[in-house]
């Protein structure tokens, strides 16, 4: 079923699935500052019984890898080396912090 223009209109699951994107995001951001928040937060989430611990935790690193993926865009583009170097930097900060979601044990 074609929407406006030929853009397809959402499905039922895509809905679900951008909330599970912003969990994902406010979970990462709570991570950087604060992981024992971060960590309060995912139980809260999952204590309903609809999501998953790897869920919400997937979510997140997703989001993570999306972000430094997006600066190593920029970085490509960046006008001068010191620039590029910097957009870099953050993409590995957002890399890494997307692997340590990724391994957190929290079951």
């Amino acid at each position: 079923m074609a929407g406006v223009r030929g853009v397809a209109l959402p499905r039922v699951e895509q809905p679900a699935a951008m909330g599970l994107m912003s969990v994902g995001d406010e979970v990462a951001a709570r991570w950087r500052t604060d992981p024992h928040q971060a960590v309060a937060v995912v139980r809260e989430l999952v204590a309903g019984g609809e999501l998953a611990v790897d869920e919400v935790l997937d979510a997140a690193a997703d989001s993570l890898v999306l972000a430094g993926l997006l600066a190593l865009q920029e970085a490509r583009t960046a006008s001068d080396p010191s620039t590029a170097a910097e957009f870099c930097l953050g993409a590995v900060s957002h890399v890494t912090l997307a692997v340590t979601l990724a391994s957190a044990g929290l079951d």
